[in-house]
């Protein structure tokens, strides 16, 4: 029941937008951050919150053109200032377990890793043409596997254009042409050299499909004590430069692209 309340009050700390900094905590305080933390949803990423916009702060160098952040504008009316509330967190139980994440205007991502030592993530960002890219991906001792949203194509067979059709048979021809004057075929992977003597034969355990295996942790010489875990948690803002024509395309290109997400 304590565990249960806990966890709430964490998962209510989070989603309020509180500054969370912890250090040195015990692996099981740490876990019970860190599962509130993936309760968000490694595969659900949301953009940072946009919380206003103004126009440039004036400010002049001294030849008297108007800069921000050190770049010259020469037409400041068609660029406003955004500001955009972004968040990442980050925390480890000590014992090998992880959750990690970032939002930000235009990207996030989330990532874990579990005692059995299995990685799941997702990441998205927004691409030029105004389209989501949506990936989600997870690691364990199977290799690595991964699924986007991106449209599937069916994959055609390569074709030769005629000048690589003319380039084969000028090399078959000149192939067959030293072959003769060597008097016997000089690539040693043909098949007439592939008898049952000589020829490789793959061994049993060769053959087994390959399955990673995580080794075990040792700790270092250097690290002494009961394992201790941390986690943080801080919403930071973001002043963004947007071009108000540009701005007004890309969203544009959202509203169309984005229609079967």
């Amino acid at each position: 029941m304590k565990c249960f309340i806990l966890a709430a009050l964490l998962l209510a700390t989070l989603t309020s937008g509180e500054n969370i900094f912890k250090i040195n905590i015990t692996p099981e305080e740490a876990q019970q951050f860190l599962n509130s933390a993936q309760l968000r949803g490694i595969g659900d990423i949301e953009y940072a919150p946009k919380t206003g916009e103004n126009p440039l702060p004036e400010a002049r160098n001294e030849k008297g053109e108007f800069v921000y952040m050190g770049r010259v504008i020469e037409h400041p009316e068609e660029y406003v200032e955004e500001h955009y509330d972004a968040h990442q967190y980050h925390g480890q139980d000590g014992l090998g377990q992880f959750a990690y994440g970032y939002k930000d205007w235009n990207q996030g991502k989330n990532e874990k890793r579990d005692e059995t030592g299995k990685v799941t993530g997702s990441y998205k960002y927004v691409q030029p043409h105004g389209r989501d890219f949506i990936a989600n991906y997870y690691a364990d001792k199977t290799g690595f596997h991964v699924e986007d949203n991106r449209p599937a194509h069916l994959k055609q067979p390569a074709t030769k254009t005629p000048a690589v059709l003319k380039a084969e048979e000028e090399h078959f021809r000149l192939w067959g042409e030293l072959a003769a004057a060597a008097g016997h075929n000089p690539d040693p992977y043909a098949a007439e050299y592939q008898t049952a003597e000589g020829r490789y034969q793959p061994t049993e355990q060769e053959q087994q499909p390959y399955v990673h295996e995580e080794p075990p942790y040792v700790p270092g010489p250097e690290e002494t004590g009961e394992p201790k875990g941390f986690f943080y948690a801080f919403d930071y803002n973001v002043p963004l430069l947007r071009n108000k024509e540009e701005r007004a395309e890309l969203e544009r290109l959202r509203a169309v692209n984005n229609k079967d997400e």
